[in-house]
């Protein structure tokens, strides 16, 4: 039967690392030997793959030779008043999504980005109020 390890017969201390340097696995190290004189013979191989109709083969290639596609949103066009201000923003934000005009998720980022820009307003206008003050001094 195993007897479990005690707290004082531990082979490193709790919070360090057990592989401090970061070391590969060996099992990685002989696989990357293994393969590294085959490379060109394993990549023509999978490409003949693909070409000849498997979809694995052909899945790795893609995989290999495109990016990944990145969500991206569509350009979004609304009125907004000229003097609207921040909440007025957000509310043509908002009822331009309830009108149809912009999809809801697009409108959910703008009136978030319309928080960051408020907070960021929020803390120059402090800092402005702070250095006044201590120029007062």
């Amino acid at each position: 039967m195993v007897q479990p390890m005690s707290a004082n017969k531990r082979s490193f201390k709790p919070g360090q690392s057990g592989n401090p340097a970061g070391r590969p696995s060996a099992g990685a190290m002989l696989v990357r030997k293994a393969l590294q004189g085959s490379s060109q013979e394993l990549i023509d191989k999978a490409i003949a793959l693909a070409l000849e109709g498997d979809t694995v083969a052909l899945r790795l290639c893609i995989e290999r030779l495109t990016p990944p596609i990145k969500a991206s949103a569509e350009r979004v066009t609304f009125d907004i008043p000229e003097d609207a201000g921040l909440a007025g923003t957000s509310r043509a934000i908002i009822a331009a999504a309830a009108a149809g005009q912009i999809p809801p998720d697009t409108a959910s980022q703008l009136v978030t980005a319309m928080g960051q820009l408020s907070r960021q307003i929020e803390i120059d206008e402090i800092s402005q109020r702070i250095s006044q003050l201590e120029d007062l001094k």
